[in-house]
């Protein structure tokens, strides 16, 4: 049966020092879909909650839910609060740093029809090396999307959650929606994983739960859309005391002032140098240059976008596209950058919670 979107609603969640630049990313959702969102305020400032507030206030298909206590708390253990409450047919949430540029609903109707899980919306510092976890990998991050076995394990930035099927996957295994590590597993989930090759040191939020699921039987899908546009990292650059300073050292500094291929050879190099450098040693060399470009590519995407919106919102300089060491996710900024200048100009101009 095909799913009722009007139906879905989307928990976003806000963390501190990110909601000014985020929040008119939820107008580009509004008008490209006709799903409803939450806006989930996780340890955000008396200011913050209040312009979330005002931002709610714009259409019937915003509320404002505040997290109970000061403390902001880890991702996972925000989404096992927010899917605990839901009484819902579905369990839905997004990143903050996302917005639409089109009907992106409509790329994914026939996925859902057929979907247990479906996630999507990768961030546009991706390269597709990124998306599938090779065997020898200790690690697996949000951004593997599928297994060197062909299990599709899902993204977890956009997730649209059967209800009903995840609830008795979570009663039956006892896994939640938090991050969790080998020694966190029951012997028998152990024994599951392993029987499908996953058997990992650690696993970002919902890995671990979404490989059992798999095993249960569980459809699961993964689809990217181009009408949906992802930062990916932002929040960290927010809330993180340094964050916009962050270089690895020297070479990364040489690399981002050569042009062209040669910058791009040049962090090819310095990836595979400061790997070395990387711990602990029970990684391999190839995983701590996939992880080393990886955090490379996401810092200064995220800190290149904070400083943009910031330059737009402000009447400060705005700063040039980041050398990524990767032609197609460089595009994709450029692309996202002057969809930001439009969004952001359209509200300076009108009246809304930002201008108050």
């Amino acid at each position: 049966m095909p799913v009722n979107t009007a139906e879905l609603q989307f928990n976003i969640i806000y963390t501190p020092g990110t909601v000014r630049y985020l929040t008119p990313f939820v107008t580009t959702l509004l008008k490209w879909c006709d799903c409803s969102f939450r806006l989930v305020a996780n340890g955000c400032s008396g200011d913050e909650c209040k312009l979330l507030e005002g931002v709610a206030a714009l259409d019937d298909r915003l509320e404002l839910l505040t997290m109970p206590g000061k403390r902001m708390l880890p991702h996972g253990e925000t989404l096992d609060f927010l899917h605990a409450r839901t009484d819902s047919e579905w369990f839905c949430f997004m990143d903050s740093d996302i917005l639409a540029v089109g009907p992106f609903m409509d790329d994914f109707r026939d996925d859902l029809k057929d979907s247990d899980l479906f996630s999507s919306c990768l961030p546009l510092w991706h390269n597709d090396k990124d998306i599938t976890i090779p065997k020898s990998f200790r690690h697996m991050h949000g951004i593997h999307a599928y297994t060197d076995t062909g299990i599709t394990i899902a993204c977890d930035y956009f997730v649209i959650y059967n209800k009903k099927t995840v609830d008795e996957a979570c009663h039956a295994t006892g896994v939640g929606l938090a991050v969790c590590s080998w020694n966190d597993l029951t012997q028998v989930n152990q024994a599951i994983l392993r029987d499908l090759g996953q058997e990992r040191a650690d696993y970002d939020s919902a890995k671990a739960l979404t490989l059992l699921m798999a095993d249960r039987g569980a459809r699961i899908h993964y689809k990217q859309s181009d009408k949906l546009k992802h930062i990916g990292g932002f929040t960290e650059v927010g809330a993180i005391e340094g964050a916009l300073l962050y270089t690895r050292g020297r070479i990364d500094n040489l690399a981002g002032k050569l042009p062209g291929a040669l910058g791009h050879t040049m962090l090819r190099i310095a990836d595979a140098w400061y790997a070395l450098k990387l711990g602990p040693a029970a990684d391999s060399w190839q995983e701590n240059r996939s992880f080393s470009s990886r955090l490379r590519r996401r810092a200064a995407t995220a800190r290149y976008f904070y400083l943009l919106i910031i330059g737009l919102m402000d009447d400060k300089p705005v700063p040039k596209v980041p050398n990524l060491g990767d032609p197609a996710a460089e595009l994709r900024v450029a692309i996202v950058s002057d969809e930001i200048r439009e969004l952001i100009g359209h509200v300076r101009t009108q009246p809304g919670p930002w201008q108050d």
